[in-house]
């Protein structure tokens, strides 16, 4: 009975123990991560990739895609994708709003204009939607791509004020996401411009970013049949992915998730927002058992089975988001221990000299002998999503 006893204080101890370090890190996270010397490394890092992103942005807006740490591997110099240029500018954004750098806005500006005049395009019937260019995306004709079109919502929507995009447009833009979306709120891929028809290709992996496209497009355009589309498609995947044993990280459905909770009088059932809360736990709770934890393994903060600074970084976004969702201290102290060591993985991934400095390689393994030649790529979507992943981590201590 002793020996019972003192496996139930000891139990008893460590459960304490650990709501107290959790209740520590929710109040005051910063003491966790490292104080202002791990947050002056992050900020290093987000001027790094900066300076590629400044590098590699050509003089019309448009940026270089796609680069070789190795340059004697030949890479196609038309590849282009709308979808993260977009992503880009939402990044820029972040830097903008956070650091106010001189010169950055205009230079995003700039590049606003570029794609607004290359790639936004009516399809009829009021709808305007971003176009994929065939020479850059290997199509054999123009798309109007869901992904690309909701990533533009979310990256404009803060230059509204000064008419680069007319009103019509992002009106059009809500009209086409909501024309792509099914009546279980499911939506499809793209909509075939030379066909005049929708795709049936769907992705149920990701498909998160028309609710948050919607969501954006909600805060200046209050009318509720967008928001109505964004709760339909995540609550959609909320149920789909309820009783699966194994879901993809759909790091948009959680940014979405997290601005919908944001979002005044959302006319969420209690049942509804266990529902997506739910959702949320179960994406992370895939993820967090699978990180490499062990400080003295190679790629420490990666996981097991995924060492691409992409991914990492998509998880991380993914992570903050759902942080900033659940009430849960436990659960948070998890979430951020997970969140830390996966930023702390994208720095040492970082280029840190040469041509390429402040990018991010395809694989943090490119200088192994025997990786694929893809290994060394360097795509600015990477650089994005690293970007953006640092920016939402430093706010979180911004009251600190």
């Amino acid at each position: 009975m002793e020996g019972i006893s003192l496996q139930y204080i000891y139990l008893g101890t460590v459960v304490i123990g650990a709501v107290i370090f959790a209740w520590i890190i929710s109040k005051d996270a910063n003491k966790f991560t490292g104080s202002q010397k791990n947050l002056t490394k992050i900020h290093n890092s987000i001027v790094y990739a900066l300076y590629y992103v400044s590098e590699n942005m050509l003089d019309n807006g448009r940026f270089i895609y796609i680069r070789n740490l190795k340059d004697k591997y030949n890479i196609n110099k038309n590849a282009y994708n709308t979808t993260n240029h977009a992503r880009m500018l939402y990044s820029l954004y972040l830097c903008e709003r956070e650091l106010n750098l001189q010169g950055l806005a205009q230079k995003r500006r700039e590049s606003a204009k570029y794609f607004v005049n290359e790639y936004v395009k009516s399809i009829g019937f009021g709808r305007y939607a971003v176009i994929s260019k065939p020479n850059e995306e290997n199509i054999k004709c123009e798309q109007a791509k869901l992904t690309a079109t909701a990533m533009a919502l979310v990256a404009f929507s803060d230059l509204r004020p000064e008419k680069i995009i007319p009103d019509e447009i992002f009106e059009g833009m809500g009209q086409f996401l909501l024309f792509m979306q099914m009546k279980n709120g499911q939506f499809y891929n793209f909509y075939d411009i030379e066909n005049g028809g929708i795709s049936d290709s769907y992705n149920l992996s990701y498909t998160g970013d028309a609710p948050l496209g919607l969501l954006y497009l909600y805060e200046f355009n209050a009318k509720r049949k967008w928001l109505e589309g964004a709760k339909k498609g995540l609550l959609f995947l909320a149920k789909m992915r309820k009783n699966q044993k194994e879901v993809q990280f759909d790091y948009n459905s959680m940014l979405a998730t997290e601005k919908l909770f944001k979002t005044p009088d959302n006319g969420l059932t209690d049942e509804e927002k266990n529902l997506l809360i739910l959702h949320l736990i179960k994406m992370v709770e895939q993820v967090i058992p699978k990180q490499i934890v062990n400080k003295e393994e190679r790629y420490y903060g990666a996981l097991v089975d995924n060492i691409k600074p992409l991914n990492i970084a998509c998880i991380v976004e993914g992570l903050i988001a759902t942080y900033n969702c659940v009430d849960d201290d436990i659960l948070k102290m998890r979430i951020m221990k997970t969140i830390d060591t996966g930023i702390k993985f994208l720095r040492l991934s970082q280029i840190q000299k040469g041509p390429l400095k402040g990018g991010f390689p395809n694989s943090a393994d490119w200088r192994e002998l025997g990786v694929p030649k893809t290994a060394s790529i360097v795509k600015m979507d990477t650089v994005q999503h690293a970007l953006a992943a640092c920016i939402k981590f430093q706010n979180m201590f911004k009251n600190e």
